[in-house]
């Protein structure tokens, strides 16, 4: 089974400034470089043969870093980059931007902004057009209370291609299935949006088990079908609580009772149609 994963990162502590949000030492297992040195062994390993590369930082630094090194290496494929979607010059800076063939996709940070309807700002309006008429697509870094925020700024702009990055990060450890599940079920008519299974292992806690995450599959593989569903791997955050084998492990016997046709839709195909890889 071919796989793309399509949430991976790469950081290095020489642009630790930029990632000041969340790095902190201690992040031990997390404070550190990790680069295509260290993702191609794992890479082997799983079948995974490519990459998209997401950003971690608030910065075009760091925008600059991730294009740099996909322009070096073939197996990365796309990149998700940060933008200032609110600059006066944003629309210029994306048209700039995306005369680098592998920037795919522009993500806010909307998780760790203090207002949680941010995505809805008028003042966004010519940014969020530009990355429209670019052919880029929108990366929703989201938490459960941004989902009806995202719902309806996706129905301001039927248009733009949408993935739903980590499935809104349901807060699996403290049991919340709703309302993450009801507010999530608004996404089932919305046909042109996607979902990334990704990121949730970390949302379930130290302690996570296999029977806690398959409520939440279950409910993403019935929301959005098959067609509409991306494999990522979040790593090397996934690294918190467990690590890149287990999690495709723990993915694969998830999706056991899917048809192969399926599954490779998920691994790979449908994660290469949408960022046009």
């Amino acid at each position: 089974m071919r796989r793309i994963d399509c949430h991976m990162h790469f950081w290095t502590l020489a642009m630790e400034p930029h990632y000041s949000l969340w790095m902190t030492p201690e992040l031990k297992v997390l404070y550190g470089d990790y680069g295509p040195q260290d993702a191609l062994p794992l890479m082997a390993k799983n079948d995974v043969e490519g990459i998209v590369l997401v950003s971690a930082a608030s910065s075009v630094h760091e925008t600059g870093y991730l294009l740099g090194l996909a322009d070096g290496h073939d197996f990365i494929k796309g990149v998700v980059a940060w933008m200032d979607l609110l600059a006066p010059t944003a629309s210029v800076d994306l048209a700039g931007w995306a005369r680098f063939k592998k920037l795919k996709s522009i993500r806010p940070y909307l998780q760790d902004l203090p207002e949680d309807d941010w995505i809805l700002r008028t003042e966004l309006d010519p940014a969020i057009r530009a990355i429209q008429d670019l052919g880029l697509r929108f990366d929703a870094l989201i938490k459960p209370r941004h989902i009806l925020y995202t719902v309806k700024f996706i129905e301001r702009y039927p248009n733009l291609p949408v993935i739903v990055d980590h499935m809104a990060k349901p807060e699996i450890a403290s049991g919340a299935f709703e309302p993450w599940r009801r507010d999530m079920e608004r996404f089932r008519d919305l046909k042109h949006v996607r979902c990334k299974i990704s990121g949730i292992l970390t949302e379930n806690g130290p302690d996570w088990t296999p029977a806690r995450l398959q409520p939440y599959l279950e409910s993403i593989f019935d929301i959005f079908g098959p067609d509409r569903l991306v494999f990522g791997s979040d790593w090397p955050v996934v690294n918190l609580v467990a690590d890149y084998t287990r999690w495709i492990e723990t993915l694969e016997n998830a999706m056991k009772n899917l048809t192969r046709v399926d599954q490779q839709k998920i691994w790979a195909l449908n994660g290469e149609r949408f960022y046009g890889l």
